[in-house]
């Protein structure tokens, strides 16, 4: 190696370490006892015992904090029917691929509906056929509430066991 690279690499080296070593003022700073009287920030908006008050309590095994909805904010049952009032629930008889089984199912329905006296409401409630890919559903009714939904279900239930209740778009016109 020549004498040159040997005195660049050892400037280079120098000028390294002094980048790495601390500023006078940063190790003063460090060096310098911090006075007794100083007092820390506080904030101007919470009091120290407010802030004391908003701290997780270590010895508090589970925290429940509950924070309450107010008022305000929370819906009716009215209230979420303003907003969208194609919502509703519906009985899913059958999830299938095959088509012809979905059409077969949908006349059991109307043939076991048209056989049986005692349907709660006032009008007999529709089956529907509807695809989303790849399946084809059969559902029943258009029920706003799903405890309308649960009474005709007890009822399907003695003759379709696997049917449940589900959340769909219905046609408010058509519920009982």
């Amino acid at each position: 190696m020549s004498t040159f690279t040997k005195l660049a690499l050892f400037g280079l080296l120098l000028v390294l370490v002094a980048s790495c070593a601390p500023s006078r003022e940063l190790a003063e700073e460090a060096e310098a006892p911090v006075a007794e009287e100083e007092e820390m920030a506080v904030s101007t908006l919470l009091t120290p015992g407010e802030l004391s008050e908003l701290r997780l309590n270590a010895s508090a095994r589970f925290n429940t904090g509950q924070n309450p909805i107010p008022e305000v904010y929370r819906l009716t049952d009215e209230d979420v029917r303003d907003v969208d009032t194609n919502a509703g629930f519906r009985i899913q008889l059958l999830s299938t691929e095959n088509i012809a089984l979905a059409d077969s199912m949908s006349l059991e329905y109307y043939d076991w509906a048209g056989e049986f006296d005692a349907i709660p409401f006032d009008v007999l409630p529709e089956a529907y056929v509807t695809y989303r890919q790849p399946f084809y559903r059969v559902r029943i009714g258009d029920f706003q509430r799903r405890s309308d939904a649960n009474t005709y279900l007890a009822i399907l239930r003695e003759q379709f066991p696997g049917a449940w209740v589900v959340m769909d778009t219905i046609d408010p016109e058509l519920a009982p």
